[in-house]
């Protein structure tokens, strides 16, 4: 990971969960404000087939198993799959072993999301407690990830252990509380932050375009990536507010039509009935 497609392969992966999940619990929770219990499967309702398809394959959770081994495999082929160097007798790219370990866990929680979704014979609420763990260990290899390096490069990491904690948190509570929407829409939030940080850290530590480098022992830096910090908080809470927005107007619009057409109906029916009865006459 000690490159910027390293930093934004991870992000890129938290992003795209957490996008996913934004859409999803905003459907669940327009749904709820509107009366009704909506399933966490979103299907469309011209599509039945392709419908049935979905609600039986546990797409997200061979999707938390897929991409993280994705990234595990960039990160062993750039180690060689190699733990100790055999000339030197010393440990080779741990950094990389430390990110694959990351992966790792990602994809076991993956792993029990498609137990639950098979309806195996596992405890209730072990893919939530999972995916906690997954959290905890990338918070963990990030806490002791920062011996020896500058000092901005120790405050990118830190403020990143700051989006990491309360997803631990969060999931542990969703084992306890999984009919509630607040806790994995919390969840969801930061995770965008994890997501949106990694390319930031990537950006900074690894610029993509030459002429760009930052002074890692700028006063002045490590006060801003603070700032930036809080402003990508800030960005993601707007995001989410205008996701829910257009997704509680979109399925308010569909309810009233849907109400259009059930109204309708009866009406149609015995305008119907009057128009054979006068062609009979």
């Amino acid at each position: 990971m000690g490159n910027f497609p390293g930093h934004a392969t991870p992000g890129s992966i938290f992003l795209f969960f957490a996008i996913w999940w934004t859409i999803r619990y905003s459907v669940m929770w327009a749904s709820r404000m509107g009366g009704r219990k909506t399933s966490s499967a979103v299907c469309w309702k011209n599509a039945p087939l392709l419908c049935r398809f979905l609600s039986r394959v546990p797409m997200e959770g061979l999707c938390k198993i897929l991409f993280p081994l994705t990234g595990l495999l960039g990160e062993q082929m750039a180690a060689h799959w190699t733990l100790i160097d055999p000339v030197t007798g010393q440990f080779h790219m741990l950094g990389n072993w430390q990110h694959t370990t990351m992966y790792l866990f990602f994809a076991l929680s993956g792993f029990f999301d498609v137990l639950i979704a098979l309806k195996a014979p596992v405890p209730s609420g072990i893919d939530h407690l999972s995916m906690s763990l997954a959290y905890a260990v990338e918070g963990v290899l990030f806490f002791y990830h920062l011996h020896g390096r500058a000092d901005l490069d120790v405050r990118l990491h830190k403020l990143l252990l700051l989006a990491v904690a309360p997803c631990v948190t969060v999931s542990s509570l969703e084992a306890w509380r999984p009919n509630t929407l607040l806790l994995p829409m919390v969840r969801a939030a930061f995770t965008l932050v994890q997501g949106t940080w990694f390319w930031q850290v990537g950006w900074i530590l690894y610029p993509p375009f030459p002429g760009h480098e930052w002074d890692l022992e700028s006063h002045e830096n490590m006060m801003f990536v603070s700032t930036a910090f809080c402003w990508h908080i800030l960005g993601i809470l707007l995001f989410m507010c205008v996701v829910y927005t257009v997704v509680y107007h979109i399925y308010q619009a569909k309810e009233k039509q849907r109400g259009t057409e059930l109204e309708l109906g009866p009406l149609s029916s015995h305008m119907l009935q009057a128009h054979s009865d006068s062609e009979l006459d």
